[in-house]
């Protein structure tokens, strides 16, 4: 009998033991947030911006010369013709493509704001 009590009193200690660590190891860690994570959240969510961005004058371009720096259209508008990845009347072909992208850039930013905003512009009307 003695050695069922002992035996008793081991499971007991055993299952109190186990008790205490499962509740020790499911605390909720304790969070700090400091500058440093603002400021690397903060960049995160405007690379997910930019990569939206991306996506809108990527599927714009596409469509408006197919990324070609060579890209012309013989059509007139306001007697000039558009040429290059950006089709922008008055561009000629020949210039660089670093330098057609940057006037692209520009354009879009100044007219519309975001490449998202030309490519809704250009959806709807054709044109951008």
């Amino acid at each position: 009998m003695k050695s069922l009590g002992f035996l008793l009193l081991v499971v007991i200690t055993i299952l109190a033991i186990d008790t205490k660590t499962q509740t020790e190891t499911t605390k909720e860690p304790q969070v700090t947030w400091s500058v440093a994570d603002s400021k690397s959240y903060a960049r995160d969510t405007l690379n997910k911006w930019k990569d939206k961005q991306w996506s809108c004058l990527n599927r714009l371009w596409g469509k408006e010369s197919a990324w070609n720096s060579r890209a012309f259209n013989s059509v007139k508008v306001m007697g000039k013709n558009a040429g290059g990845i950006p089709q922008l009347l008055g561009l000629d072909p020949a210039t660089p493509a670093i330098y057609q992208i940057d006037r692209g850039l520009d354009y879009i930013y100044y007219r519309y704001d975001t490449p998202c905003n030309a490519w809704q512009h250009f959806k709807k009307y054709g044109w951008h």
